[in-house]
């Protein structure tokens, strides 16, 4: 599968909000302010697109909600940990792009140069050894993504929250969020994934890459022949289920091409195609819904309260682009059953 690929499929995650749904959203937020994740994701998920060639028309759409985005980041909390990075990633995909926002972006960077941690973000750890979960790595990830275009000098900060999410990795390397859910498993070794992909060398390197090894193994061999993983507890029904797969594979794909084993290589490759399979399966239906079934996503049935569509179907989005960040067309993928 062509990296490509992954840029489609954030397409048509995309496609399942329409012009008229995004006005009204942008809308929503102007009059209440920034209360949750969804937005910012949709305007970052937006903007990689633009930078892409695709939705160049929602070129002024997208600078409004990027502008209230940047401008909400410094002085509201709204569950920002998981989205400065995902804006930083489009700001990073807008500067190697043709499309003109020099100047816009020069903006947007000011804005979040001005982030204070105890402002911005609402979890996060401040001793290595807090019981916080796994928000404090995606506020680690979003820390990082500063340091990484230059906004901030954060590190020391990046490690904290590092080791205590340490602290609930098993003897597997999997993550033990509480009540066992797997799929958090899946999202937080793919933060660590991120933070990897992106230059981390820290204390914590050696931790997280063991980890991501031993791991990284159990779900492919956990992984069904139809591309699916088995997913339990919170979270587990949703679309985004299978980007996990798809990042987490394109990771190791690239670990083993470095080691020169380009079989186990090609295995991952081919996890990650099939996981991206399953997802164009559900975004190929007429009416793309963010839960893996066909009740309309209004009624939220068969999805926990937290879970509406504003908030997690962009989020498919999300974790795609993370995928496309780790994949790499020149790895050939193998048939895994050739093992």
């Amino acid at each position: 599968m062509k990296r490509e690929r992954y840029i489609e499929l954030m397409d048509k995650a995309l496609s399942a909000y329409t012009v008229e749904h995004m006005r009204q959203y942008l809308a929503e937020v102007r009059r209440d302010g920034l209360t949750e994740h969804g937005f910012a994701r949709l305007a970052s998920n937006l903007g990689i697109l633009i930078a892409h060639g695709y939705r160049r028309e929602l070129l002024p759409l997208f600078i409004e909600m990027m502008d209230f985005c940047c401008q909400s980041f410094p002085k509201v909390k709204a569950a920002n940990d998981f989205t400065v990075k995902e804006v930083i990633f489009c700001l990073m995909e807008l500067e190697n792009s043709d499309v003109e926002l020099q100047e816009k972006i020069a903006e947007w960077k000011a804005l979040l140069a001005t982030i204070q941690v105890e402002n911005t973000y609402t979890v996060y750890a401040k001793e290595p050894t807090d019981k916080v979960y796994n928000w404090a790595c995606f506020t680690a990830v979003s820390e990082w993504m500063r340091k990484y275009i230059g906004l901030a000098e954060t590190e020391d900060f990046v490690d904290v929250q590092i080791a205590s999410q340490l602290q609930w990795l098993d003897d597997n390397g999997m993550y033990r969020d509480p009540n066992e859910p797997m799929q958090y498993d899946s999202v937080t070794r793919g933060l660590f994934a991120v933070l990897l992909h992106f230059g981390y060398k820290g204390k914590y390197f050696k931790e997280m890459d063991d980890c991501l090894r031993q791991a990284g193994l159990l779900s492919l061999q956990m992984q069904s022949v139809s591309g699916e993983i088995a997913f339990g507890g919170r979270s587990n029904q949703f679309v985004h289920t299978e980007s996990q797969v798809a990042l987490l594979a394109e990771f190791e794909a690239n670990r083993y091409a470095r080691e020169g084993n380009m079989e186990l290589a090609g295995q991952f490759k081919a996890s990650a195609a099939e996981a991206a399979a399953v997802m164009g399966e559900w975004l190929e239906k007429e009416r793309i819904t963010h839960i893996k079934n066909r009740y309309p996503t209004g009624s939220q049935y068969g999805c926990e309260g937290y879970g509406y569509f504003n908030k997690y179907m962009i989020t498919t989005a999300s974790f795609i682009y993370a995928a496309y960040l780790m994949a790499d067309d020149a790895i050939p993928a193998t048939a895994r059953d050739e093992a």
